[in-house]
């Protein structure tokens, strides 16, 4: 027999703390049984399907390494030492002036920045992709800290749903485009730093050309599909990539550095959005938003000034139940499809628009958004806006970038100047295409 360690983090403990337990076995399907037998019918019905194996959200690790990149799986063969954890997946200085000494002074006195530090963070851009519950907190300490340039990016709108955790936003904002509300408010919190908004959906098409240029990228983003592109286009860019997931009382963090530490798909590598839950359907506490929203910003501090992030090959798991904080040591996989040995470079044909499902808005109504492939700048609200009056559709909210009309209260329809938009009450895929067809055509690719 192989004696091994088996460690249960506090979340699937009942929130009673991680458990480490020492057992012997020879493979993991063995390990896994008598550490079931062992946690009783709780841990068994979370983590376990009833074919018997690993549900798809649960990720089991073998010295840092998800099992899913073994072709043995459940079968693979355990050393002697081996550790075993399992966790389920959670979604050149710019000049100081004296003004900037005296609002950056609390900063500036910490050995850690300091006024070379200081000059860093004035001369590095930021993307921060999502304007929601993490981008929120994450756009309000950057700002706040002086980052010299910072890209916004998210293809919503505000809800009233949204206000008990997203704090950038009030009543009077609900309606308007995320990205227009937050960069509203930010200019008036920092007039000093350079902030850009786009609305636009992440996708595979569009992820490299929304980050390009920027110096660091964090994913404050609530889509698996589009933090996986998000993930490759980093990857293929080279620019430091740091997520955050944040559902219930549970959050997780790490930091992806290019070619030389696992990536994204490293870690999750077989998330499918239809299996993913989410914080409409589940519920998110405020607080889990801003400590993992924290810690990216820490992370991203680091970097900016030189100095080496902690969450390196790191995922850190936060429970908030029972205020638990786990760091679980992660591996880069040579077979990892984004950032492995033989990764393949494929031709995509861009389709000209993309339709994609959203999770229920207004009491349940299905919701589509529909994006072009290539971002663009050249949508006239002006003529959307008549086009929406001629058809009977009566005006909800109107800004620079993006405008919201409604139809007989059965539907709610949101246009973006990126030629985004997200359609609540239609029934189809196809019926939300054919009313954005009636709304626009064919859109101008950004130059």
């Amino acid at each position: 027999m192989t004696t091994i360690e088996f460690v249960v983090p506090s979340v699937l403990n009942k929130g009673a703390g991680e458990k480490k337990m020492s057992i012997d076995a020879s493979t993991l399907d063995e390990a896994f049984n008598i550490v079931s037998g062992i946690m009783g019918d709780d841990f068994k019905r979370r983590v376990i399907d009833i074919n018997g194996k690993p549900r798809a959200l649960i990720n089991i690790y073998i010295n840092g390494k998800n099992m899913r990149f073994n072709n043995a799986g459940m079968g693979s063969v355990l050393k002697e030492g081996d550790s075993i954890y399992i966790l389920p997946a959670v979604a050149g200085g710019a000049e100081i002036t004296n003004q900037d000494m005296l609002r950056y002074s609390r900063q500036i006195m910490l050995e850690e920045i300091g006024y070379v530090g200081m000059e860093k963070l004035k001369d590095t851009k930021i993307c921060v992709v999502g304007a929601g519950g993490i981008g929120n907190p994450v756009l309000a300490q950057l700002v706040g800290m002086g980052i010299g340039e910072i890209r916004i990016v998210d293809r919503d709108v505000i809800e009233i749903s949204n206000l008990h955790r997203q704090h950038l936003y009030t009543d009077a904002d609900i309606g308007k485009v995320k990205v227009e509300a937050a960069l509203e408010r930010l200019q008036k919190m920092n007039p000093g730093v350079k902030i850009e908004a786009i609305p636009i959906s992440v996708t595979k098409f569009t992820a490299e050309k929304i980050i390009k240029g920027y110096d660091i990228v964090i994913d404050a983003l609530d889509s698996i599909d589009a933090r996986y592109a998000l993930n490759d286009a980093c990857l293929r860019l080279g620019i430091p990539f740091i997520y955050a997931g944040a559902l219930g009382m549970v959050g997780s963090v790490c930091t992806i550095l290019p070619n030389h530490s696992a990536c994204l798909r490293c870690i999750f590598p077989e998330l499918s959005e239809d299996e993913m839950p989410t914080c409409s359907t589940e519920g998110v506490h405020p607080s889990i938003l801003y400590l993992v929203s924290g810690i990216q910003v820490s992370e991203a501090v680091k970097i900016a000034i030189g100095q080496q992030p902690s969450l390196v090959n790191k995922l850190l798991y936060v429970d908030l139940n029972d205020l638990v904080f786990d760091k679980i040591q992660m591996n880069r996989h040579d077979e990892c499809p984004s950032c492995g040995l033989h990764v393949e470079q494929k031709d995509i044909k861009i389709p000209s628009i993309m339709v994609e499902e959203l999770c229920g808005r207004d009491r349940g109504k299905r919701t589509y958004t529909v994006t072009p492939a290539q971002i663009t700048n050249e949508v006239d609200l002006s003529n959307i806006l008549k086009i929406a009056e001629s058809n009977g559709y009566i005006l909800k909210s109107k800004g620079n970038l993006g405008i919201t009309v409604s139809f007989q209260n059965q539907l709610l329809i949101s246009f973006l100047t990126s030629g985004a938009a997200t359609i609540v009450g239609a029934k189809s895929e196809e019926e939300a295409l054919s009313i954005y067809n009636t709304f626009t055509e064919e859109l101008k690719p950004l130059s």
